[in-house]
């Protein structure tokens, strides 16, 4: 894997991700995204063009990143390493993706989502290996498998109220 020195959410990252097959574009390439269809994403690599974010998705954003930054030291206690958030593209390609914790060995992943009914649901079920999760998080998963090399991710889904107290 090839490492980007990208900052999450900066102008270079967000230049960067349109250039990229990106793990969070995974699911609308194969046609299985709730938020985005396969022929707007198509429309936006061959326009350049890209709805702009309104206030109210921007602090839906905001807060999964709060609370994934939040939720990744309790990932490196269940992996027993620390992660790092890092940007990766697989050499001679342009598939990529930008891990929310890898590890220095890049054998393990993080991947953090905010909690929502249908992941409340899908782990909830005893015994859970990701099958279980909806198909846009196994595609994106997938791709950050293959970006990255890793052999496992962790997925962890959280929600959080003030900075101390998971729901």
């Amino acid at each position: 894997m090839i490492t980007h020195n990208l900052i999450q959410g900066s102008p270079k990252w967000h230049a960067y991700r349109a250039a990229h097959n990106n793990a969070s574009d995974a699911p609308a390439m194969m046609g299985a995204s709730p938020y985005k269809t396969r022929d707007q994403l198509i429309a936006e690599r061959a326009t350049g063009i890209v709805p702009e974010v309104d206030a109210a998705t921007q602090r839906l954003f905001d807060s999964g990143h709060r609370f994934e930054a939040l939720a990744r030291p309790l990932a490196e206690v269940i992996i027993g390493q620390e992660l790092y958030p890092v940007t990766g593209s697989l050499e001679g390609t342009r598939l990529s993706a930008s891990f929310d914790g890898l590890t220095l060995l890049e054998d393990v992943a993080f991947e953090h989502k905010r909690l929502n009914q249908r992941l409340r649901a899908a782990l909830s079920v005893p015994g859970c290996t990701g099958a279980e999760l909806p198909i846009e998080y196994q595609i994106q998963l997938e791709q950050q498998c293959a970006v990255s090399g890793c052999e496992q991710i962790l997925f962890m889904a959280s929600d959080w109220e003030d900075d101390d107290t998971l729901i």
